[in-house]
């Protein structure tokens, strides 16, 4: 059996996406260092970045299809679904309430409502509805990761 036959098809189409990803990362900087919107230590730092991203993206990509049966890694996506679709939504609210309070040029929006049921609803119902986004999201795709 050859060296190319024991690789599984994973293999053959992750290698040629990260490389051709990872120029594309490091023109996109040179050019960016070209126009002067970066300096010389960001250039290398994003480039070292490229590089670190690399083996680290691959070894997520391995762990998760070599491992992807078992029950722990199931448990754990499930986990990431839910957490993600509501630490996803803290910001999502944050950014809707702060420009609706710029677009009404309201001075005290939620001074009526008292400190603990404005926390309630800018903190507790986001984050729940949130989270039951990312469960509905992970039920969906049998918490199969997006990689």
């Amino acid at each position: 059996m050859s060296r190319e036959e024991k690789r599984p098809k994973w293999w053959r189409r992750f290698w040629p996406q990260a490389i051709i990803a990872c120029l594309v990362l490091i023109v996109a900087l040179c050019i960016l260092y070209l126009l002067r919107y970066t300096d010389l230590l960001q250039l290398f730092s994003g480039i070292l970045l490229v590089f670190v991203v690399i083996p680290l993206t691959y070894a997520i990509w391995h762990i998760q299809t070599k491992y992807q049966h078992s029950k722990a890694v199931h448990v754990m996506n499930k986990l990431a679904f839910i957490l993600g679709g509501a630490f996803i939504a803290f910001p999502l609210t944050m950014f809707a309430i702060i420009f609706t309070i710029l677009a009404t040029g309201a001075t005290e929006p939620f001074s009526s409502l008292g400190p603990w049921l404005t926390i309630i609803l800018l903190l507790v119902v986001p984050m729940t509805i949130g989270a039951l986004i990312g469960y509905l999201v992970g039920k969906r795709r049998n918490y199969r990761p997006f990689i």
